[in-house]
């Protein structure tokens, strides 16, 4: 068992890096959950998460929330072989409830999707694993109009991995992919959802067996291998991609110029494929995690690498320049992080994997003046875009006079959490903009070409 011992131990512990800070908002005791592999998300002032193992009696991991600065951590469940146990990857949020689900447990042993009210009441498990569609470590689910979709490793025809989707009530369950090794093989994290297509990666397979880039309507048809790993240009992708008008970013645990991981660019369709950072240990290795975006900025985590080799904070340009390692995790601050980083206002939130005081590991902010702090940021154009009916109770018609074939559409809640990212392909005739899920509240949007330039923006308010 790890342990740690401190001579002085504090509640919350800063370290600044020049512009930037770190703060330590919790640490884990094994009691309230150990070793997280996920990533947190946030509604409101509240940060939702889960960790692998740990918890009062069962040591199979808990689900929790905390504010967003640090104080009231509140344990909202713990799991055990009912319930499902080892909770991987990372919640998803509806209104007022929690999605996700679990490698272990539940009728047959091999997990189950489950949610639970954001006060910790109410858990239901609304559908359980069996051996041909149990999901992989790491593996989350992704909602869009009321269905949820998540990919299996093991499982599918050949055991190699499948994508599946269910409605969010547990019924109308669907294979919509087995894959064979040419497709892709193990499949690890999550899916996005951007126009109706889903995105993904898988560990290994392809051309090369060192993975692929994927996309598939979210009906289970048109499924395109749109890029294979071979090593050189990276290996092993277990995170999964971000998206940015008709650009993916993502990351690579291995491969590159020194077999360390890479992070890259491609274009929805599959061209221009762009190794746009190498690591080489030093600077970070192995990321495990997905990027978060925030303006032309893309912040990340890798699990080694760094002056103590349990990990980095980074940040680097979507054009590939300005590469900077913001902070070296150590067994202090906590180490060797598996999740993204989640974004709201100017500040990241995080966790790692292990360490920290508690030796379990912990959940922390950090803040750098790079962040860019607000949609309002985003100049205005002369295109005319009309949503309506503005207010509404969350769905929105739009229109745009833009002669484009596809335009992108991202909407932010007020504290600068993205909300909503999806194509607009008839840019000349009308569309639905679906934000139903969200709460009563001032929203903005943007809207982006196919080039990438953002056109328009504006408010968006919803009353119910």
């Amino acid at each position: 068992m790890r342990k740690v011992c401190l001579l002085i131990l504090f509640t919350t512990t800063f370290f600044f890096t020049g512009k930037a800070q770190f703060t330590d908002l919790h640490d884990f005791t094994g009691f309230d959950g150990r070793d997280p592999d996920g990533s947190l998300v946030l509604s409101g002032n509240r940060l939702f998460g889960m960790t692998d193992l740990g918890g009062v009696r069962y040591d199979a991991g808990t689900i929790f929330s905390v504010d967003t600065n640090g104080t009231g951590f509140k344990v909202l469940l713990t799991f055990n072989d009912t319930t499902g146990f080892q909770p991987d990857g990372s919640l998803i949020i509806s209104g007022k409830l929690l999605y996700g689900l679990s490698a272990g447990g539940g009728a047959h042993g091999y997990g189950c999707i489950f949610s639970i009210d954001t006060n910790g009441s109410f858990y239901k498990d609304l559908y359980d694993f069996n051996i041909t569609n149990s999901p992989s470590w790491w593996a989350s689910l992704t909602l869009s109009g009321g269905k949820l979709f998540w990919m299996a490793c093991n499982g599918g025809k050949s055991s190699i991995g499948g994508i599946f989707s269910i409605d969010t009530n547990g019924t109308n369950y669907k294979k919509l992919l087995d894959f064979n090794g040419t497709n892709g093989k193990y499949p690890y994290n999550s899916l996005i959802i951007s126009g109706g297509k889903l995105y993904g990666m898988t560990c290994m397979g392809g051309l090369s067996s060192d993975g692929s880039i994927f996309s598939i309507d979210t009906n289970g048809s048109d499924f395109k291998n749109i890029f294979d790993f071979n090593r050189i240009n990276g290996a092993g992708p277990y995170g999964n991609v971000t998206i940015s008008g008709s650009k993916l970013f993502g990351m690579v645990s291995g491969g590159g110029t020194d077999s360390a991981g890479v992070i890259f660019s491609i274009d929805t369709n599959g061209n221009n494929y762009k190794a746009l950072f190498n690591f080489h240990h030093t600077d970070g290795a192995r990321p495990f995690g997905s990027l978060t975006l925030s303006g032309n900025i893309l912040f990340g985590m890798t699990y080694s690498g760094g002056a103590d080799s349990v990990g980095v904070i980074f940040s680097i340009d979507t054009n590939g320049s300005g590469y900077k390692k913001l902070l070296d995790f150590n067994n202090a601050t906590g180490a060797n992080p598996f999740g993204n980083l989640t974004l709201s206002g100017n500040m990241l939130f995080g966790m790692t994997h292990i360490y920290g005081p508690g030796g379990n590991g912990v959940i922390f902010s950090f803040k750098d003046t790079a962040i860019r702090t607000g949609i309002n940021e985003i100049l205005p154009h002369n295109a005319t875009i009309s949503i309506y009916p503005n207010p509404s109770q969350g769905i929105f018609a739009i229109e745009s006079s833009v002669n484009s074939s596809q335009l992108l559409v991202e909407i932010y809640n007020i504290l600068g959490e993205k909300v909503y990212n999806e194509a607009l392909r008839q840019a000349q005739s009308d569309s639905k903009i679906d934000l139903s899920a969200q709460p009563s509240g001032i929203y903005l949007y943007r809207i982006i070409s196919e080039k990438g330039d953002a056109i328009a923006s504006g408010k968006l308010v919803i009353e119910k």
